[in-house]
């Protein structure tokens, strides 16, 4: 009997994470999900039963390049094989000047968002030119291409992000591997929940479909760039 694809996904116990991991696993996918502070809900571990696909769940703090090693090895040794690595974990401190950002802030949104996706990208490569196929798709933000008023260091960081991608896809364009990133704007998560209603109804109001974006339009988007293997290759896909 054939074995299911296999998806590794970072942060997926945040909303965009668990969005995509349920979508991946209605289409036949067994899920690697990582998480850090906030567990695997029950709910995820319940779809991916109906589903009929393996859920294998790994504590991860990418921040610690010993720990992110770790991780790929156990999740190649579960699956025997993935076909997609999905680098979504990040995080932020909420808007703020510059010039109020700590030391502490600073490193946590650099270390998290940028570094973290770093060493994922490079364990991911690891193991796929051993395995000579698979994808990696980035999760950067509008704000790595735009900037973000009051979100300069967050804004840099997923500008790093867009430039690992593109870099990366040409290092392994001799390879059967291709690398992507996703830049979302605005969309409802627990991260973006510190938005105010006046705030979310400007933003609504500047969307061509003027609704504000769901966790679920990015899934879908992580997915198509997943699936199309001709379209895509060290793109940056908007949802915006």
């Amino acid at each position: 009997m054939a074995l299911n694809k296999a998806v590794l996904i970072t942060g997926a116990s945040g909303s965009i994470g668990e969005a995509t991991a349920k979508l991946f696993a209605e289409n036949g996918y067994d899920i690697i999900a990582t998480y850090n502070s906030h567990k695997i809900s029950d709910e995820l571990r319940d779809f991916c039963r109906a589903c009929n696909v393996s859920l294998h769940e790994f504590k991860l703090d990418i921040t610690q390049a010993q720990q992110v090693q770790q991780i790929f090895d156990d999740a190649f040794k579960v699956s025997g094989y993935l076909d997609c690595v999905v680098c979504n974990a990040g995080c932020s401190v909420g808007e703020k000047m510059l010039c109020d950002n700590s030391d502490d802030d600073i490193e946590k949104l650099v270390q998290t968002n940028l570094v973290g996706t770093i060493y994922c990208n490079r364990e991911a490569v690891k193991h796929l030119l051993k395995q000579k196929h698979g994808n990696i798709i980035n999760v950067s933000s509008i704000y790595g291409v735009q900037g973000g008023s009051c979100e300069a260091v967050y804004s840099a960081a997923k500008a790093g992000i867009i430039g690992l991608t593109k870099a990366l896809a040409k290092e392994l364009a001799f390879s059967a591997i291709r690398v992507n990133a996703i830049a979302p704007a605005y969309v409802e998560t627990n991260m973006t929940a510190c938005f105010s209603e006046e705030e979310k109804e400007a933003i609504r109001q500047e969307n061509n479909l003027e609704r504000l974006a769901q966790p679920q339009d990015v899934a879908e988007v992580i997915y198509e760039v997943a699936e199309v293997e001709r379209a895509y290759n060290g793109e940056i896909v908007f949802v915006d």
